[in-house]
C-alpha cells in the first residue's frame, strides 16, 4: 500500500512503525516540524517531507494521487479536515483521521472520512470508567449503543456455582465468553460460573451499571 501520514509526532510515528512492520508498504510522512521529520527519516524506512500538508504543492510532492489511504493525526481538526478535503479532491478514496472535538464529527462525515477518537479522549473515558466500575477490566465500544467488557468472578462472589440462566443477568445484556484455567468457553444458559473465571459481557450502555453491580456482589 501507498500510505500518506500527516503528523510525525506520537500517533503518526507509531503508525509509521506499525505499517512498516506489517509489510512492504510505501509510507510518506508529512510534518512542519523539521526535527520530527529528521527523526522519522533516521528511525524508519519512510520518506519524511518537512512541509505544510495544507498546501496543495506539498500533497503533490508526496505523490498523493498514488495513495491508497491518507491518514491525518494532528491535534487540530481544522488542519485534518482541510488536508482530507484536498486529498479527496485529488482522488484519494480512503481517508482516515483522528477526531479531537466531538462537534467536528459531522464535518468529517460530510467528507466520508473514517473517524478515530483522539487518544486523549479515549484515555480519559477509560480512566473514568475505571473509576466508576473498578471491577471491570477492559472496555470496547460497539457502535453508539453497546459495550463489551470483561469482569472477574471473585472467590467471594455469590455468582460462583450458579448457571448463567440463574444469575439474573439484566435485559439487553449477554455473556459472550468465559475464560477459565487457560480455556476459552463459548457459554450457553446451562454453563456454570466459578470463582477465578473472567467473563466477557456485551451490554447496552444503559445496562452496564446493572451488570457491574451484579458481578460485584
Amino acid at each position: 500500500m501507498y500510505i500518506v501520514i500527516v503528523g510525525a509526532r506520537g500517533i503518526g510515528q507509531r503508525l509509521t512503525e506499525l505499517a512498516l512492520k506489517d509489510g512492504h508498504h510505501n509510507v510518506i510522512v508529512i510534518d512542519k516540524d523539521q526535527a520530527k521529520c529528521e527523526e522519522i527519516a533516521r528511525k524508519y524506512d519512510a520518506v519524511a517531507i518537512n512541509a505544510d500538508a495544507t498546501q496543495e504543492e506539498t500533497l503533490d510532492e508526496s505523490e498523493i494521487k498514488k495513495a491508497d489511504v491518507l491518514v491525518t493525526t494532528t491535534n487540530d481538526d481544522a488542519t485534518n479536515l482541510l488536508v482530507c478535503s484536498l486529498a479527496k479532491n485529488k482522488g484519494v478514496k480512503h481517508l482516515v483521521s483522528v477526531v479531537n472535538q466531538e462537534e467536528s464529527k459531522p464535518l468529517y462525515m460530510e467528507k466520508s472520512v473514517k473517524m478515530v477518537k483522539s487518544p486523549d479522549i479515549v484515555m480519559a473515558e477509560s480512566l473514568y470508567k475505571s473509576i466508576k466500575h473498578p471491577t471491570i477490566e477492559e472496555y470496547m465500544n460497539v457502535g453508539e449503543y453497546a459495550e463489551i467488557f470483561r469482569l472477574p468472578i471473585s472467590t467471594e462472589s455469590s455468582l460462583s456455582g450458579k448457571t448463567i440462566k440463574k444469575i439474573g443477568l439484566p435485559k439487553k445484556s449477554l455473556i459472550v465468553a468465559i475464560e477459565r484455567d487457560h480455556r476459552f468457553i463459548i457459554p450457553t444458559d446451562d454453563v456454570e460460573l466459578f470463582s477465578g473465571d473472567k467473563v466477557t459481557v456485551m451490554a447496552h450502555k444503559d445496562q452496564v451499571n446493572k451488570v457491574a453491580k451484579l458481578f460485584s456482589g
